[in-house]
């Protein structure tokens, strides 16, 4: 029979697990998926479990069990926006109610302070509104960490099995819960060995699971490991490890680690929380040890998991602010135990900071879970609309082109016109460095999908990552009317899109790297740039507006040049006087910010002057930084013919 004693609570918890489930079902389906999602429905609809397996690991390194979840859960309940978010929702509200019961396990007494904490987690809330892994992690971990306590609580093969159980699942939907895994096994392993000391015996199931998780670990491990060469890290963290502990402290209660200037302030707020709790768990009021050796025991996998997660990201140089979302339950799970247990407090203080404490974190966790609906800077890019609008202004001779093509999924997910009316460059539903784009992969790519159109749409999106010269943008800014991309007005929050109409029907592109007649002269010092030669892809008359000129540059290895690297376009008559000059960045976007070691395509449109008259010219490229005038300089023969 319950124990009436606890019957309040219990109605409390109950309340707050509804509560938390009406928040997260709230507009679940009101904004677009973006890129991640979209890629998960479209990973799961496509592929049969097994191929879910394999690709799981060859595409992104990733564990499979999200994937394999969603692919039912769709079966079940179709593919709307609503249906494919409402399993993390579901699964974040599991956490609510394993927070109240971690509480009952450590305490011996339910108590609802946990369970709101997690309840009114901004954190918690977003990643239970997207159809992505990281609730079901953190659900999972939070399993594995109540399996842990009640194992440690009372020794059984089946309780040792149920932790093994959830511990493996966890990392069945995210390789990162590993290290939260193996955080749990140091802190299983210290306590049985200290209890051993004081003459109790560890039973032969903590080992033999111990034995199994490690084993299914390392397996995946093992299987992913040939393919790490070929991901590309879209990004690279800061290796400043305590950077990263900061951030990865501030992913707690701060979703997607936005604004910028709040990870400090928020990172510092969960320390002292930390602190504040190992205090409290100090003067909590029990008759028994046991209790407060298990409160620590928890606090201990919560804080050295966040180490370990910073530890990972500052190793690997990849950082994401979802990761230490997968952690978030447990930490505020434990937190919400210590508040819980200093209320019952030897100390009249220690209650009143208690209270205090829980007043404060959760009217500031409460509103922030309000700001998220109409704060923009959680406002999804809106594939949704932007692919109705071009549905419906599309011309029959018109195509779609992505740039960056990892993005594809989503658009094919709102995407309902024929599949052939869109390009993605690349062609890649991962967004990956090794993919840059370079003239040799754009031309052919564009040539294929454009030669005989008339116009087309370009959707750009992490471009910079991709495409990060602007590649794309000069090839189709060629062609188009006024040598200039007619921007759309309507707004796609984040995503840009330019309409193009070609001056004439779309000329291939040659889909080698062509440099006729031009000379390479290094006369200059030499700052890491190559020069592959430049070329004048169209005959030039006296009283054309401009000329166009196309150069081809390489940059060498680990030395990335200035921003600024610009080049200076000088046009030299037969007499050696110069007939004009223009000054441009040495590519569209000019010189990326991090090091882009592959062939760089520059278009120049010069702008020729009024008098210019028809005759043999030189045409002299001198790339050129703050510090000067650099190597290699090219030398290009120009004929400009009678109007």
């Amino acid at each position: 029979m319950a124990d009436r004693r606890f019957a309040p609570q219990a109605t409390l918890a109950l309340i707050v697990v509804l509560a938390a489930m009406a928040v997260r079902t709230f507009g679940l389906g009101e904004q677009s998926l973006w890129y991640d999602e979209g890629f998960s429905v479209l990973f799961a609809l496509r592929n049969d479990v097994p191929t879910l397996f394999a690709r799981a690991a060859q595409l992104d390194l990733n564990t499979p069990l999200y994937y394999v979840a969603l692919k039912g859960w769709m079966a079940g309940g179709g593919e709307s926006e609503f249906v494919v978010r409402l399993l993390s929702a579901f699964a974040d509200v599991v956490s609510v109610a394993l927070a109240c019961r971690l509480t009952a396990a450590v305490l011996g007494r339910p108590s609802p302070i946990a369970a709101a904490l997690v309840a009114l987690s901004p954190v918690g809330v977003l990643a239970a509104q997207e159809a992505r892994m990281y609730a079901l992690a953190g659900c999972l971990c939070l399993a594995a960490a109540l399996a842990l306590v009640m194992a440690l609580r009372r020794s059984t093969p089946a309780r040792w099995a149920a932790w093994g159980a959830f511990g493996s699942l966890a990392f069945a939907v995210h390789v990162l819960c590993a290290l939260v895994v193996a955080v749990q096994v140091v802190v299983g392993w210290a306590v049985s060995w200290r209890r051993r000391a004081n003459g109790e015996p560890i039973g032969r199931a903590q080992g033999w699971v111990t034995v199994g998780v490690g084993a299914f670990i390392l397996a995946w491990v093992a299987a992913i490991w040939p393919n790490r060469a070929g991901y590309g890290v879209s990004y690279a963290a800061s290796a400043d490890w305590p950077a990263l502990m900061v951030q990865t402290l501030a992913g707690q209660v701060l979703p997607r680690l936005l604004p910028a200037e709040w990870v400090a302030p928020a990172g510092g707020m969960v320390l002292v929380a930390l602190i504040s709790s190992a205090i409290g768990l100090l003067w909590q009021r029990e008759p028994r040890r046991e209790p407060r050796g298990l409160s620590f025991a928890a606090l201990a996998v919560a804080v050295a998991s966040v180490a370990a997660i910073a530890t990972f990201c500052a190793a690997s140089g990849k950082f994401s602010p979802r990761y230490p979302t997968i952690l978030t339950p447990m930490l505020l799970t434990i937190v919400g135990v210590a508040i819980a247990g200093a209320f019952r407090s030897r100390a009249a203080i220690s209650a009143a900071l208690a209270r205090a404490g829980l007043v404060v974190v959760m009217a500031g966790l409460g509103a922030m879970t309000l700001t998220l609906r109409g704060n923009p800077l959680y406002a999804n890019e809106d594939f949704r609309a932007v692919a109705a609008h071009i549905r419906a202004h599309l011309q029959a001779d018109e195509r779609v082109v992505l740039v960056s093509g990892h993005f594809a999924p989503v658009f094919a997910y709102y995407w309902a016109g024929p599949q052939d009316a869109w390009l993605a460059l690349p062609d890649d539903p991962v967004l990956n460095v090794n993919n840059a784009l370079t003239y040799t992969d754009a031309a052919p790519a564009l040539n294929k999908a454009l030669s005989g159109m008339g116009g087309a749409w370009l959707l750009l999106w992490q471009d910079d990552v991709i495409d990060p010269t602007g590649l794309v943008t000069a090839l189709l800014r060629r062609q188009a009317q006024a040598f200039a991309p007619r921007p759309d007005t309507p707004q796609f929050a984040g995503l840009r899109l330019l309409h193009y109409r070609f001056f004439r029907p779309y000329q291939p592109l040659p889909e080698g790297i062509l440099t006729e007649g031009s000379t390479i002269e290094h006369n200059r010092a030499e700052v890491g740039l190559s020069s592959l030669g430049c070329r004048q892809p169209h005959p030039v008359r006296a009283g054309d507006g401009f000329m166009e000129v196309q150069c081809f540059w390489q940059t060498r290895p680990f030395v990335p040049l200035s921003v600024y690297t610009k080049v200076s376009l000088r046009l030299i008559d037969g007499r050696g006087e110069q007939a004009l000059q223009s000054d441009q960045p040495i590519a569209m976007n000019g010189f990326p910010y991090v090091p882009f070691e592959k062939p760089i395509f520059g278009s120049y449109l010069v702008p020729l002057p009024a008098g210019l008259r028809a005759g043999d010219y030189a045409l002299r490229v001198i790339p050129y930084t703050e510090a000067g005038e650099i190597s290699p300089q090219v030398s290009l023969p120009i004929r400009v013919l009678p109007e």
